[in-house]
């Protein structure tokens, strides 16, 4: 009964990234529930959300103006400070991919990454990160990113 609490709650999360300069990030009302954290460096927006349950996902959004690289991998977290910074995440990616994405996208997790935050767990007890990147082109106007996590969703290829 638990676990199923703890993936219903999970499935509440949700970040949003709005426009070429602004960043938002949604967490999880509930304290079991999946934190992400949102923030923006120069032509490119980045979320990292707590992986725990290995969940299917999709990255929805669009690229305006022209074409974006989306990347999204599987890291293990040393710290459970949230917001995240960056040193508490391992550079080692246990599951990375990469795809150029342009006008309006959605592209599903694939199946390897619970595998991946299952070794996070494994190696000392880490937290499994799953984190996303959208990085414009010079030609792209403005992009959003949204990334949803939820049992009912496809796995993608």
């Amino acid at each position: 009964m638990r676990v199923w609490l703890a993936l219903a709650l999970a499935l509440l999360c949700s970040v949003l990234l709005l426009g070429s300069s602004a960043v938002r990030a949604a967490t999880s009302p509930s304290p079991v529930g999946t934190k992400c954290y949102g923030y923006k460096e120069f032509r490119s927006s980045s979320t990292i959300c707590e992986y725990r349950y290995g969940q299917p996902f999709v990255l929805k959004g669009y690229s305006k103006g022209g074409p974006s690289t989306l990347s999204y991998a599987v890291k293990c977290g040393n710290g459970p400070a949230w917001p995240m910074k960056s040193a508490a995440i391992d550079r080692r990616a246990w599951y990375r991919r990469s795809t150029i994405v342009r006008g309006a996208f959605s592209v599903y997790g694939a199946k390897g990454t619970p595998l991946a935050a299952k070794h996070c767990v494994a190696a000392n007890g880490k937290a499994p990160l799953l984190t996303a990147k959208l990085k414009m082109s010079k030609t792209v106007t403005r992009t959003n990113l949204v990334v949803r996590m939820d049992s009912s969703l496809p796995w993608g290829d």
